[in-house]
């Protein structure tokens, strides 16, 4: 494991900041210099597994029939998953809108109880960007739904993998992977636990998957007897039986495709005085093509467009105005920002459109639409809508997404350096939020639909939007490791301000990217954009952004391994935040100072910016930070011999961290405890500490249990 591996959350100006404790490359636990031996522990401790295994599956199909031949396919891979060691993998395919994604939930939802150990899905369809879907994002979510915590999240594919197949080992999954593009996508999300299944859907064959042993379920569209099934079960079947020369001209229009017979379905079960002759004329008015499109894939533009002009004049409009909404899936909120209504209505008018079938709800009060109807919206609405009107609605759904983000920036902290504060977003129906939890909640689930709105505003050139959505994201991504938003967002941020001219943004979003680089280990990448960066900032005369940009020049060369150059800048940063009173800001650099001081084997020089780090803190009331200015205190007396003190500052460090809630630290709080308690030959006071941390690392998911576990396999003696 290389140097500067684990970095994590260091503290930084913005109040929300990002800490940090990296395993070096001398093996010796955590970013520090504490020496000691390699600790024995009680080997009763375990590795028990969380009971709480993830049931993450897609929503069931609201209606389903006739697929037991693909079903039983899949039957088929989980008897082998039964009987092999090896993970098997079943790829359904097929053309849009023959029901790959229901077949592959239905049989999900049926097997669910095979599969004890738990159950994810990605969905790739919501990931999708121009720049592709990142897979390393999609294995950050599996891990956290794994358990392991922001703090113990790696920042690398091959570190995430890693992790997630130490994690699945001994777990018989399930994973669904839905509107997959690539073989490599599927290939890097394999579980690594015997008995596993994984079922990706795709509209290609990703024949390079088959030639490594997965099982190819191909889903065709319906035959005639399964398409007529399905549309019995909206009208009775005396109604088609009655008219069976309309009843085929209608199943003859929806081709065998799922989504068209239940639009069409839908259309009669709502208007049961209408006959299916009736539906029958509708779609004939409508023009369609008889054969396969470049594609290959059937035209379901009568059925869509039929379905559109039988609809009352309001959902009609919403329908139209949907079109304007980028993301795969949205909320009601959203909705009602595109058409310019308010919550109640357009919730009404959503409610209309998923009992057409246009819409899906997708059980937790958010809605989507199909990939075919997203084509069929867009198409209606810039054939019947005025550009002027449709660029309206798309800048009042970027202002829902810049508010929103900006609502969750807030719940996070109130107290960080923002450019934007003084020019207000006009937003209704924005999230309400109560703190940092339900803020990351939030963008969990809203972050693509977030990308899409910076990216529509970057090319209709509403260059402040951009960067604004960026400043928002910056806690959201930076606490949760999304570097995939993280950098996108701010390489848009940086384009956004250089086309302003606005050399204030240009240092914000050039020294925030150059954090995620530092982060990623690409530290060409980090010193180029923090060296803009600087250059930029010293052109704007403001004081407290300089100290903010040099800060982060201190954090990604101490990321970097330049200790001498980080203290310097960390130095400067001190100066600067004290000439613009910003207390809490000089306190932070007498910290980062101290424990740079640390790592630079110069602990008598750091005891007394750690002092006055402490000391600081404590008048601000930041509990965290005291407990973290305690432990590198206590760190740098170890290293000095100096035990008594050392142990009344770690033991006053854990009573500020419990107090904080902040696991993490008090683990490491407990593991330098430890090393103090063999040093007074007090071998089970060395051990209850050690136990203490282990359990505080396995709640977090964090790397550091596996290795206290294997010390407490092994070792025989303290």
């Amino acid at each position: 494991m290389g140097a500067w591996h684990w970095l994590e959350n260091l503290p930084s100006e913005l109040g929300y900041g990002v800490v940090t404790s990296a395993v070096i490359a001398s093996g010796v636990w955590g970013y520090r210099r504490v020496r000691h031996s390699r600790p024995a522990i009680d080997p009763s401790v375990g590795d028990r597994q969380s009971s709480d295994a993830p049931r993450n599956l897609p929503p069931a199909p609201r209606r389903f029939v006739n697929r037991e031949r693909e079903l039983q396919a899949l039957d088929r891979v989980l008897e082998r998953a039964g009987q092999s060691p090896a993970v098997q993998v079943a790829i359904v395919s097929g053309m849009r809108g023959v029901g790959k994604s229901a077949v592959g939930s239905a049989w999900a939802h049926r097997r669910k109880d095979e599969f004890v150990d738990g159950m994810l899905t990605g969905d790739f369809s919501r990931r999708r960007s121009p720049g592709g879907v990142s897979v390393s994002d999609v294995l950050a979510d599996f891990l956290g739904e794994l358990g392991t915590s922001d703090v113990a999240m790696p920042s690398t594919l091959v570190e995430r993998r890693r992790l997630f197949e130490r994690l699945t080992r001994d777990r018989r999954m399930l994973v669904v992977l839905d509107d997959v593009d690539l073989p490599a996508q599927a290939q890097e999300l394999l579980p690594s636990g015997g008995g596993s299944v994984v079922l990706v859907t795709s509209a290609h064959r990703l024949e390079e998957l088959v030639r490594d042993g997965a099982q190819p379920v191909i889903v065709d569209p319906l035959d005639g007897g399964a398409a007529r099934s399905l549309l019995d079960d909206f009208a009775s079947g005396e109604r088609t039986a009655s008219d069976e020369t309309a009843t085929r001209t209608v199943l003859d229009a929806c081709e065998g495709l799922p989504i068209a017979l239940c639009v069409c379905g839908a259309r009669l079960a709502t208007h049961p005085e209408r006959s299916v002759g009736w539906l029958a004329e509708q779609l004939q008015q409508q023009t369609r093509l008889r054969t396969l499109s470049p594609a290959g894939e059937f035209d379901v533009t009568a059925v869509l467009t039929s379905a559109y002009h039988d609809l009352r004049q309001g959902e009609a409009f919403m329908y139209r105005r949907l079109a304007v909404h980028a993301g795969a899936d949205f909320a009601p909120a959203a909705a009602a920002a595109a058409a310019d209504l308010d919550l109640v209505a357009a919730s009404r008018l959503l409610e209309e459109l998923e009992e057409a079938y246009l819409l899906q709800d997708m059980g937790d009060g958010r809605y989507r639409a199909h990939e075919l109807v997203r084509a069929h919206m867009t198409a209606i609405a810039e054939s019947e809508e005025p550009e002027s009107s449709r660029e309206e609605a798309r800048a009042r759904v970027i202002d829902w997404y810049t508010a929103a983000a900006r609502s969750a920036d807030h719940a996070v902290t109130d107290e960080r350096l923002r450019l934007g504060e003084a020019e207000p977003v006009e937003a209704q129906n924005l999230p309400t939020l109560d703190g940092p939890n339900s803020a990351f909640n939030w963008f969990s689930v809203e972050r693509f639909n977030v990308l899409e709105a910076q990216r529509e505003a970057l090319e209709r050139e509403m260059f402040e939007r951009v960067w604004q959505i960026a400043e928002a994201l910056w806690p959201l991504c930076a606490s949760h490791k999304r570097f995939t938003e993280w950098v996108s967002s701010h390489e848009a941020g940086v384009t956004a301000g250089d086309a302003l001219g606005d050399q204030r943004v240009v240092a914000r979003m050039r020294s925030q990217l150059a954090r995620a680089f530092a982060e990623l280990g690409r530290h060409a990448e980090a010193r180029k954009e923090m060296d803009l960066a600087l250059d930029a900032v010293e052109q704007t005369g403001d004081k407290r952004l300089a100290a903010s940009v040099v800060e982060f020049d201190g954090v990604c060369r101490l990321r970097a391994g330049e200790l001498a150059q980080a203290l310097s800048a960390f130095g400067a940063a001190r100066d600067a935040f004290q000439r613009v009173g910003v207390a809490r800001g000089v306190a932070l650099q007498d910290y980062h100072i101290g424990w740079s001081l640390v790592l630079a084997g110069d602990d008598a020089l750091a005891l007394e910016p750690l002092d006055r780090a402490e000391r600081a803190m404590r008048e601000i009331g930041d509990a965290i930070n005291v407990g973290r200015a305690l432990i590198r205190k206590g760190e740098a007396l170890m290293n000095l011999g100096h035990d008594t003190q050392a142990r009344t500052a770690l033991s006053e460090a854990l009573a500020s961290l419990e107090s904080a809630g902040v696991e993490f630290e008090q683990a490491e709080a407990h593991e330098a405890l430890a090393v103090l308690a063999e040093r007074d030959s007090d071998v089970a006071r060395a051990k209850a500490h050690r136990h203490r941390a282990y359990r505080l690392y396995r709640e977090l998911g964090h790397p550091r249990a596996e290795e206290l576990r294997e010390m407490l396999e092994t070792a025989d003696t303290v």
